[in-house]
């Protein structure tokens, strides 16, 4: 196994067993290649390395957030779960101000290019 193909399948979040059935190896022989390859344990490297993965999902998800009115407003409700429904006036208009903000253009209407 390259380092190349070890850290792309970290990026897809894979799990030990995937890159065994991947690299067609015991996990004593990954382990031993990750401590030469990183100076870690198989697992600590695969968890740090999965983080990049991470970053790169939630880019994607603000990437497709900018498109998309519908899901900046699901995705804000997710990342904000403690919006009560007495709030939904507030909540709205930090919705509106959000997705202008995504669009470039004035909450209120106007263009803030």
């Amino acid at each position: 196994m390259t380092q190349e193909d070890f850290e792309r399948l970290c990026r897809l979040q894979c799990r030990v067993p995937q890159f065994l059935g991947f690299a067609g190896v015991s996990r004593d022989k990954l382990e031993r290649w990750c401590r030469r390859a990183y100076h870690l344990d198989l697992e600590e490297a695969i968890e740090m390395i999965r983080q990049d993965g991470l970053i790169e999902i939630r880019e994607a998800a603000f990437q497709l957030m900018k498109k998309s009115a519908t899901m900046a407003n699901q995705q804000f409700n997710r990342f904000l779960p403690g919006a009560e429904p007495e709030d939904s006036a507030r909540r709205d208009e930090a919705i509106r101000a959000f997705t202008a903000m995504l669009q470039g253009a004035d909450p209120d209407g106007g263009d803030m290019a």
